[in-house]
């Protein structure tokens, strides 16, 4: 599986709709793309005033080809994220946590990754970039209900907006940054165990970890056993998350009860 990334640009008057799918005007990429691969699509509408958002990830689930079309070489897409809205995105910011590109020097690191129709589909992400906007899809991403898939009886919620002392204990605590990679972007505030199963609002209870790992607690692909992550082997074949199995936590300021 492949990670790309599309544009939906100043020549579109209209937001984003997935439904429709997403056409390129290069038959040799429409051929490159493979039903199953992933891509991170970026709309700047036309207008001058018009701000940057992330629409989501999706996945690829088809081609077809409509010879009537500007753009006839398309793609149906399958919407993974459910952003609604669509995030906003500050280029500076955003600039500050991508990868060195080459390019005109006059734009900054947002722009010289994203802001070309051309580069839609033109080859896979790296990985750096990938964690970057998979960190930032994830971090508005929906799904406050906790869910009984793991066999170890470990649970994690996300804390919901309105809990925001135990939110600032818990990030306090892990040094503002996430528990298993050192990264403070994107930091969501879990308890480990969660309320429906007596986990209570504490320091000891929660653990700092950035929005793409939640996903993985959440869905059991990812837990711990002696301070050190355990990845699935389902988890452990993505490229970007192999090299975390077995890795060591952070030290938290205080004890946490992480080893259950």
């Amino acid at each position: 599986m492949h990670y790309f990334y599309a544009y939906h640009g100043p020549q579109n008057e209209h937001t984003f709709k997935p439904e429709g799918g997403y056409g390129i005007s290069s038959k040799t990429r429409h051929a490159r793309v493979k039903v199953g691969d992933r891509v991170f699509i970026i709309q700047r509408l036309a207008g001058k005033a018009s701000c940057f958002y992330l629409c989501g990830e999706y996945e690829v689930t088809g081609h077809s080809i409509n010879p009537d079309s500007g753009y006839p070489y398309r793609f149906a897409l399958k919407d993974l994220s459910r952003l609604d809205p669509f995030i906003m995105l500050d280029p500076l910011k955003v600039s500050e946590i991508l990868p060195h590109k080459g390019g005109d020097q006059r734009f900054n690191l947002f722009q010289r990754h994203f802001c070309s129709q051309g580069a839609s589909f033109a080859a896979p992400l790296a990985k750096e970039v990938v964690d970057v906007l998979t960190t930032l899809a994830g971090s508005h991403a929906e799904g406050y209900e906790p869910r009984s898939r793991r066999e170890d009886g470990l649970r994690m919620v996300k804390v919901r907006m309105d809990q925001g002392p135990f939110r600032r204990e818990v990030l306090d605590n892990w040094h503002g940054r996430c528990a298993v990679t050192g990264s403070s972007l994107a930091l969501e505030a879990c308890h480990i165990i969660s309320h429906a199963n007596q986990g209570k609002p504490s320091v000891e209870n929660g653990i700092a970890l950035a929005a793409d790992l939640h996903h993985l607690f959440d869905n059991g692909d990812l837990s711990f056993h002696n301070n050190k992550v355990i990845l699935s082997e389902r988890a452990q074949k993505e490229e970007r998350y192999q090299a975390l199995h077995n890795k060591e936590l952070g030290k938290p300021k205080y004890p946490v009860n992480i080893n259950r």
